[in-house]
């Protein structure tokens, strides 16, 4: 235990090789995302004041060059790193989506004067996308070339849950058919 501050990097650097290990948190586009994750309990420090103590997840890459990352996180002791790593990993699904959005359904493009407003654009935007990812999953057609670097099932796996229509039924989405 040290009463000094440290560097993110300097205490991450110091860590035994027990520290680590490896977990996959994702389904990625090329298969499961493999890395490895070491947890400390510490204290970080805002301007030389100690803001509380955090847990600090280390996420390395396994490649010949390891990227480390480093994440803050309140999350209570009693929930484990896997499940931590997980969620941690989960938010390149989400910007992805959000990415999806802004390019298929004009997520970014409001011009509200008024949280009203701005609240319909968004609300209309992303229902608009879920409209569209079960459209995908109806007609069973592969993602759009700009989709590509989402991962596998992303789209499909955020429209799985939600009821459709009346009692669930999915053909109650379905186009009108032309005569």
């Amino acid at each position: 235990m040290t009463t000094k501050p440290q560097r993110v990097d300097e205490v991450a650097a110091s860590l035994p090789s027990t520290a680590w290990k490896t977990l996959v948190v994702a389904e990625g586009s090329q298969g499961p995302r493999h890395f490895e994750y070491a947890e400390l309990w510490v204290w970080f420090s805002e301007e030389g004041i100690p803001s509380g103590r955090e847990r600090l997840l280390v996420r390395r890459s396994l490649g010949q060059k390891a990227d480390v990352k480093y994440h803050r996180s309140d999350v209570p002791p009693a929930v484990p790193l896997k499940t931590v790593a997980e969620v941690r990993g989960g938010h390149w699904s989400v910007e992805q989506s959000f990415q999806a959005g802004k390019g298929e359904c004009g997520l970014d493009e409001y011009e509200t004067r008024g949280w009203v407003g701005w609240h319909h654009h968004i609300t209309l935007a992303m229902l608009a996308l879920w409209f569209l990812g079960l459209q995908r999953r109806r007609l069973g057609e592969k993602r759009a070339a700009d989709d590509s670097a989402r991962g596998a099932g992303t789209t499909r796996a955020s429209s799985r849950g939600a009821a459709l229509g009346r009692k669930g039924n999915p053909s109650l989405v379905g186009a009108a058919k032309s005569a």
